[in-house]
Order: structure tokens, then C-alpha cells, then sequence
């Protein structure tokens, strides 16, 4: 692990390879090569995966399901809300409610 703060334009560089080897490039242009851990347990996880090919083209933005939109505001519902709970309360007096 690297702390984020010595990367940058003059800092750590890393590059990680199908296998999960990953090669750190120091400042100076050294270069430390660290191999997953897991390769000794899982050996043949470890073997290189397929090169993934990235589409050349975006794909257009497709509106499906999507969360329906509010009709009021949180704050017009709260409102409404107490009100209906005033008009209740109003309505009928604590002498009139049961205990």
C-alpha cells in the first residue's frame, strides 16, 4: 500500500498486470515488482485473464425504469401532514378522546 500523497507528476507510478502483479516506480525510476499473496494458496487464480477490449463507441444513454418523480415537495407533504394532524386534533377535543 501507498499513501495517495506521494503520487503525482514527480511521485509513485503503478502499473498492474492481468496476473495481478503490480510494479511500483519509485521517483527515482527504481522499479519494485510485488506479486499477489493469494498466489501461493490459490495458484491457479493467478493465471492471466483475457484482455478486455473497450468499446470505441458510447453507448447512447437509454432511459429505462427509473425512480418516479414526486408530484410535491418533502417539505409541502410535512406540511400537509401537521395540518391533517391539527385539523384531527381540532376536530375532537382531548375531553372527547378515550383514555
Amino acid at each position: 500500500m501507498l499513501k495517495t500523497f506521494w503520487g503525482g507528476e514527480s511521485g509513485w507510478r503503478d502499473e498492474q498486470l492481468d496476473d495481478g502483479t503490480v510494479i511500483w516506480t519509485a521517483p527515482d525510476g527504481r522499479r519494485y515488482v510485488t506479486t499477489p499473496g493469494s498466489r501461493l494458496l490459490f495458484p491457479e487464480l493467478s493465471e492471466p485473464t483475457k484482455t478486455v477490449q473497450a468499446s470505441r463507441v458510447p453507448t447512447a444513454h437509454t432511459t429505462g425504469l427509473t425512480m418516479p418523480r414526486r408530484k410535491t415537495t418533502r417539505t409541502q407533504d410535512r406540511a400537509r401532514r401537521i395540518q391533517r394532524e391539527r385539523d384531527l386534533n381540532d376536530r375532537y377535543p382531548k375531553s372527547a378522546c378515550p383514555t
